[in-house]
């Protein structure tokens, strides 16, 4: 998946968007928040199996560097390695990796934990 996105709140530590996607239903499903600031809770790739979002992020950054200008985010998933990449920006290098294989196909998503922002030019890329 790839997709432009906006943060549209006032600059501040918890800033965030957030792309959702496996989701079988809201008990049921991965996320990745992109936050200004990386906490357990922050920045970090998540999944939502009938209990509290848990952390599965091996790698992430230090917090995603939010500006009020468009950002390129590419959410790379591969289903059965399990494999997650997450770039934001820099296309070369991930920004966050996992490595989850409880979900398969599901649902997408797009949202924020606390802020409203724009997203455009979705594109959604799927292999055999």
């Amino acid at each position: 998946m790839d997709v432009r996105v906006q943060s549209t709140i006032p600059d501040y530590g918890h800033r965030d968007l957030c792309l959702f996607f496996g989701y079988q239903d809201d008990s049921h499903l991965y996320y990745v928040h992109l936050g200004k600031e990386a906490d357990d809770h922050a920045n970090q790739i998540f999944i939502v199996n009938e209990k509290p979002r848990t952390k599965i992020s091996t790698k992430t950054t230090k917090g995603t560097p939010w500006t009020d200008e468009w950002h390129n985010v590419r959410l790379s998933r591969y289903i059965e390695s399990g494999e997650v990449l997450v770039y934001f920006d820099d296309m070369q290098t991930p920004a966050m990796t996992a490595t989850d294989r409880t979900f398969g196909e599901g649902r997408i998503g797009f949202g924020s934990f606390d802020d409203i922002g724009n997203f455009d030019n979705v594109r959604i890329y799927i292999s055999g």
